[in-house]
């Protein structure tokens, strides 16, 4: 069974005005909502919402999203999957910091919403 997102689950004027309330005090800050993308099997992470410095890399962020992730399955990740960030179904660049991801993707109410899936590697099924 699928868990709405919070996009989906949450009308927009709410999402739009917690946005605003967020970069008005926050302004050096990025807010963004991280789910668990619909085709993947790992597990959802408890925390969706997350305040990040504008400065930050996204493969810090990626860290961060891996920690959750590995909480949320007791410390049992696969090593034999890489975990990806996606924003707007793509690809993020890990060495971008969060700010340019941010102009480049986010949605009208202010959030930037990313999603995380893990693939296997070394060809493995």
């Amino acid at each position: 069974m699928s868990v709405p997102s919070l996009q989906q689950s949450v009308p927009f004027d709410k999402r739009f005005a917690e946005a605003n309330k967020i970069l008005n005090k926050y302004p050096d800050r990025i807010p963004v909502i991280c789910e668990r993308a619909a085709n993947s099997t790992l597990p959802e992470i408890e925390r969706k919402k997350f305040l990040v410095p504008s400065t930050m890399q996204c493969y810090e962020f990626k860290y961060i999203i891996l920690n959750n992730i590995q909480h949320a399955q007791e410390g049992n990740h696969a090593s034999d999957q890489v975990i990806y960030l996606l924003a707007n179904n793509k690809a993020t660049k890990t060495g971008a910091p969060m700010s340019e991801l941010y102009e480049a993707y986010k949605a009208e109410d202010g959030f930037l919403y990313m999603t995380y899936t893990a693939e296997n590697t070394l060809g493995q099924a």
